[in-house]
């Protein structure tokens, strides 16, 4: 008898089974696919991670690029499943040897005594440096141009990948990696190579131009130094016969040696008046000198703040007579004893009053006003004169600086005061600024420690 076909349940069985196998192929599919993408997530997150350990380098290591080198070399060795991996430098004429991984103790001497040398004489490194161009060698044996063969058999390896650190277009060096097997390294790897030149280069850069400036400063600290020992010295040299100038003037004016014609006393009043100026010029210079240099030490101590401000006040009533100024004086009645140098607090509100009889015109007005402010007593000097236009509201405080209307140019000054001012408050622990609109005149506020709250 003939044998009976398949029954409907074995036929449904059967499918049963193709579906699973189906599925199960597809799962096999499907996970290969995973594998993949997890292993490509796996390297990208590697690169990523050696990309931005290389920058926490850079960015520690701004003196020295030597742990930059090495950073980069430990992971090129591990990214690129290499034998070994360097980092080279090129001054110009030779190619050294700056970062070396993971070779035999052999293989690591072979390396470090072929260099420094000329890149005529190189391998795959020094022509990388040369051409400025990556070179990528499968098999060293089957490249003729390659001549370091010797160096090849002791550290065994058969492909090399040298990739170049280029500043500009022009070569610095280059970071090289090789390996045992005959193959050409992945398109990824020869990628990571070129992100690490790229920061091997950026970590040069920085490391030459932090250097540069802290060349640049030290140079420059030392010429303020020789320039505010310069003034120093001559500013002591100039005061003895100055001071016998002003004297003389003074017992001559005085009539001790006979009388003086007027002709002679306007003269001898010239001498006196300009003698004054310039030793209060080579005072005002040496205090500067003496604040540069990191020698002015403060008296401090409590004084009586409205005391100091009506005897400055004194000082200076006749000069704003004469002017046909007013002044006008407010003083908080709370305040009272604040700490620092009365010497020197007097010469900061001598100084501002000056400025604003010297800039204010005849009929104008002089506002002196002091008050409490967050625990530190507040002290304006506002005046009616020519103002000062807002980009120059800065440049005031600078040395030997004068801005201004050609009526301010023409005033008498050195352009010293303000910039010894503004350096006498921040030594205790104030600022002195500006607010001025041109045509409507300036208010100069500083500030100061009141006694019990400040250092």
């Amino acid at each position: 008898a003939e044998p009976d076909g398949f029954g409907e349940q074995q036929i449904a069985l059967l499918q049963t089974f193709a579906n699973q196998a189906v599925i199960a192929i597809e799962n096999v599919r499907l996970f290969k696919e995973l594998e993949a993408r997890n292993s490509d997530l796996t390297e990208t997150l590697e690169q990523q991670t050696a990309t931005a350990e290389i920058l926490r380098v850079i960015s520690s290591s701004q003196t020295d690029v030597q742990p930059v080198f090495e950073t980069i070399a430990e992971n090129s060795l591990r990214l690129c499943d290499a034998t070994f991996s360097t980092v080279f430098r090129f001054d110009g004429e030779l190619v050294h040897l700056e970062a070396l991984r993971n070779t035999t103790p052999e293989g690591a001497d072979a390396i470090r005594n072929a260099f420094p040398m000329p890149p005529s004489r190189g391998g795959a490194s020094a022509r990388c440096i040369l051409t400025r161009s990556i070179v990528h060698i499968s098999d060293v044996r089957e490249d003729p141009d390659y001549v370091l063969l010797g160096l090849a058999e002791t550290n065994k390896f058969r492909s090399i990948l040298s990739v170049p650190m280029l500043r500009d277009g022009n070569p610095i060096g280059a970071i090289t990696v090789a390996a045992p097997r005959a193959v050409p390294f992945p398109d990824k790897q020869v990628e990571v190579l070129k992100t690490f030149a790229d920061q091997a280069v950026i970590a040069v850069e920085n490391t030459r131009l932090f250097n540069e400036i802290q060349d640049k400063t030290h140079q420059l600290e030392v010429a303020n130094r020789h320039k505010s020992e310069f003034l120093a010295n001559m500013s002591h040299e100039l005061r003895t016969p100055l001071n016998a100038v002003i004297g003389f003037s003074e017992v001559l004016l005085e009539r001790m040696f006979g009388e003086v014609n007027p002709k002679q006393e306007e003269y001898l009043n010239d001498i006196l008046s300009s003698g004054k100026h310039l030793l209060s010029l080579i005072n005002d210079i040496l205090d500067l000198s003496k604040i540069e240099a990191g020698r002015m030490e403060l008296e401090s101590q409590p004084f009586d703040l409205p005391a100091a401000l009506d005897n400055a006040l004194t000082l200076i009533r006749e000069r704003a007579a004469r002017h046909g100024l007013r002044l006008e004086v407010t003083v908080d009645p709370g305040l009272g004893e604040v700490k620092g140098e009365e010497r020197k607090v007097k010469q900061v509100l001598l100084n501002l009053l000056s400025n604003a009889v010297k800039f204010t015109p005849e009929g104008g007005k002089i506002s002196l006003s002091a008050s409490l402010n967050d625990g530190m007593a507040e002290i304006s000097v506002a005046d009616t004169g020519v103002g000062i236009a807002p980009e120059d509201q800065e440049a005031i405080f600078e040395e030997f600086r004068q801005v201004g209307s050609d009526y301010a140019r023409k005033r008498e000054g050195t352009g010293l005061g303000l910039a010894l001012a503004r350096r006498l408050v921040a030594l205790h622990g104030g600022k002195l600024w500006v607010e001025s609109e041109p045509g409507k005149g300036s208010t100069f506020t500083f500030t100061l420690p009141v006694s019990g709250h400040g250092g």
